[in-house]
């Protein structure tokens, strides 16, 4: 055992994501998404999302795991007028849900780019260098092999500098099983700088040393 605090409360926890006030668009998102059994990121999580856009500066976003839009729009609110989001998904009806959403909190279609599609296939087709930031979310499959290859990209997409960020990481007995390998290498990867917070179903943030 480690010399680490003991985490949160679960009163904490709640306290946490209740804080985190969302829009109505993204509680009705959150709604539309349980009723079509797609995953979405705790307000908690959202929250951060939008808080690391914002510190990050970033203006060109690439999100995989459109979902219904929640995810997305927490990104949306955290980017500079003029910024971009492109959000990728192999499930047409999902991402027909999250364009939805983003129309309805008012965002000009001009700064979307869904795509339908592979994740990882789609993702290949992007440009080098030209995003600041990369989001896996909820619902992608980030395990095994298929982790290591969005990673692989997440390098190439990547201006140096920039950041990828995966959630969820933790499962009931802790971290997903599926993703502790990929933890694992962006904690012993030179290249990266990776930190795990402990926030709702928790966010795993890893920057690309500038040098890179």
């Amino acid at each position: 055992m480690s010399d680490a605090t003991l985490p949160p409360s679960p009163l904490t926890w709640a306290y946490a994501d209740d804080w985190a006030e969302e829009a109505p668009e993204l509680s009705e998102a959150r709604r539309r998404a349980r009723e079509m059994g797609a995953p979405t990121p705790s307000r908690a999580v959202g929250a951060v999302l939008r808080s690391l856009v914002a510190t990050s500066r970033a203006r060109a976003v690439a999100e995989v795991g459109s979902g219904t839009g929640v995810t997305g729009g927490w990104i949306l609110a955290g980017l500079p007028d003029d910024g971009t989001l492109t959000t990728v998904d192999a499930d047409s009806t999902l991402q027909t849900a999250a364009r939805d959403t983003f129309e309805r909190m008012g965002v000009s279609h001009t700064r979307v780019r869904a795509i339908a599609g592979p994740p990882l296939e789609v993702l290949s087709r992007l440009s080098d260098g030209a995003y600041d930031l990369l989001v896996i979310g909820p619902g992608t499959h980030a395990e095994g092999e298929d982790g290591h290859a969005l990673l692989a990209e997440a390098r190439r997409l990547l201006s140096a500098g920039g950041s990828v960020v995966i959630t969820p990481a933790f499962g009931d007995e802790g971290v997903l099983a599926g993703r502790h390998d990929l933890i694992q290498h962006l904690r012993d990867d030179p290249e990266w700088v990776a930190s795990v917070m402990t926030v709702g179903e928790g966010v795993v943030l890893a920057t690309r040393h500038a040098r890179a």
